[in-house]
């Protein structure tokens, strides 16, 4: 169990790294093409591994790519969302400092906890109240409200940290009995549709005439899998609530990546806010795992 769990905790924090990774790439492009081009690449090209997995593992039968799925306005539903949050996060890349945007994102436990009361009728006690109140205290401090520019920009990691959120709480709404992987496989194909759909009508698409720049687009899809993948890998080799307190890493990758690639270092704009973020989400863990023991 001991090596299991040192395992896993290897491939959540590459997957951790991988997805920081795929920020960067979108921070360094993401002024030459529209953010929903980008979103609809990284969906593409999410799916080729997804459908190679599905076909291996028999999910694909006789070579038919659309097996049957209970539910399937919900893989929609969570399509849609999905690239919401996409969206909001590939914005605020644009607007904000790396580590900024990425700190703010890590409010989806909080958006979890909440959503999850009116969705699947969880019940919520004294210490997770706590616990969301310290995390919206947390936001408040690295927003500061009166400063226009950032508590204006501040939204879009916040609204993506929602799409992630109810994506993550919907799909406790499947029976049991449903593959995980045929459920993100509709969610990501409805992903990528949605994203051509808005492309299309909104007309901003640009041609990509660097191979350099298609290089690194690809580049961004495949850390992006490669981090998802590395994240779902960790949680069947052991307890998700193990893994919890670690996903505070991404705040130290952020920094660091932040400084390395774009010489920012926003100390002064995340401290002490990022610090009531970490503590709220370690209460939210901590009550997590000792409901289940």
């Amino acid at each position: 169990m001991a090596k299991n769990f040192l395992l896993g905790l290897f491939c959540f924090l590459g997957g951790i790294f991988f997805i920081q990774l795929m920020g960067i790439v979108i921070k360094f492009i993401g002024t030459n093409y529209p953010s929903i081009q980008l979103s609809f690449f990284r969906n593409f090209f999410g799916i080729l591994p997804i459908i190679i997995f599905m076909f291996f593992a028999g999910e694909i039968k006789n070579y038919n790519f659309f097996p049957k799925i209970p539910l399937i306005w919900l893989a929609i539903l969570r399509g849609g969302f999905l690239a919401f949050a996409q969206l909001c996060f590939f914005i605020s890349l644009l607007f904000l400092n790396f580590a900024t945007a990425t700190t703010l994102q890590q409010t989806t436990p909080f958006v979890v906890a909440l959503l999850s009361i009116p969705i699947l009728g969880t019940k919520v006690g004294f210490w997770k109240v706590l616990a969301l109140m310290i995390g919206f205290s947390g936001v408040l401090l690295i927003m500061k409200p009166g400063n226009d520019f950032l508590s204006y920009y501040a939204f879009l990691p916040l609204g993506a940290s929602f799409g992630y959120g109810i994506n993550l709480v919907l799909v406790k709404l499947y029976p049991k009995n449903v593959p995980t992987i045929l459920i993100q496989y509709y969610t990501q194909l409805s992903a990528t549709l949605i994203t051509l759909a808005i492309l299309f009508v909104s007309s901003n698409f640009i041609i990509i005439s660097k191979y350099s720049d298609f290089y690194l687009i690809f580049l961004m899809s495949i850390f992006g899998v490669v981090g998802v993948y590395l994240i779902n890998i960790s949680y069947r080799m052991t307890n998700h609530i193990n893994l919890g307190p670690f996903q505070y890493f991404g705040i130290i990758f952020s920094f660091a990546l932040g400084w390395l690639f774009f010489n920012e270092a926003p100390f002064n704009e995340l401290f002490p806010g990022f610090l009531f973020i970490i503590l709220a989400g370690l209460v939210i863990f901590w009550r997590q795992r000792i409901t289940q023991k």
